[in-house]
């Protein structure tokens, strides 16, 4: 898809993070996506002020911003945010910084602090298809597998998404964890 960086043409559009308008003449956030409303399939925008952009939507904000090559004013405050939101690609394992999220293998709660692995899942929302995270437990990847499988998802072996994984979390930009705690994880992927 195709996101850009450009000028507000009007005060009318709303920004997707904060939900406040976002100003005529304001740098912003074209976030590109299959507008569902569009019999022949055609494509929309949903905008972002920078910073709000940096905050939620980092890795999709980095490539534009690295690209974008007009003057930005507060450059070295959105780059910061981006470096600090950045997340590592999927699939990758962290600990969970909440109680908030399910297994999508067990369907129990995934505890604070817990280790998880963080897949990519592409879900229908409001305004189409959105990309977001699923997580499981390290000791229910079998399960998580098999189910996707079940589904008719593709889901990749267990020693390359094992390789995976490690790339993701170990050698990112922000490593999530240290190669000692990915240890449950190779245990569960174990052929």
């Amino acid at each position: 898809m195709s996101h850009k960086i450009e000028m507000a043409s009007s005060g009318r559009a709303s920004c997707r993070g904060c939900k406040k308008t976002i100003a005529k003449g304001e740098l912003r956030l074209g976030e590109e996506f299959a507008n569902p409303y569009s019999e022949d399939g055609g494509m929309s925008y949903r905008y972002w002020h920078l910073e709000c952009a940096a905050a939620k939507v980092a890795n999709e904000l980095a490539p534009v911003l690295a690209a974008y090559d007009s003057p930005l004013d507060d450059r070295a405050v959105v780059e910061a945010l981006v470096a600090e939101h950045l997340r590592p690609p999927m699939p990758h394992a962290e600990r969970a910084p909440n109680g908030r999220a399910r297994c999508r293998a067990c369907d129990e709660s995934i505890a604070k602090g817990e280790l998880r692995v963080a897949f990519e899942r592409t879900f229908e929302g409001p305004m189409g298809p959105q990309k977001g995270a699923a997580y499981a437990h390290a000791r229910c990847l079998p399960r998580y597998l098999e189910r996707e499988k079940e589904q008719g998802r593709e889901a990749p072996e267990r020693q390359e998404l094992l390789r995976q994984i490690e790339d993701n979390s170990l050698r990112s930009v922000h490593p999530t964890v240290t190669a000692e705690e990915l240890t449950p994880v190779r245990a569960a992927l174990a052929p």
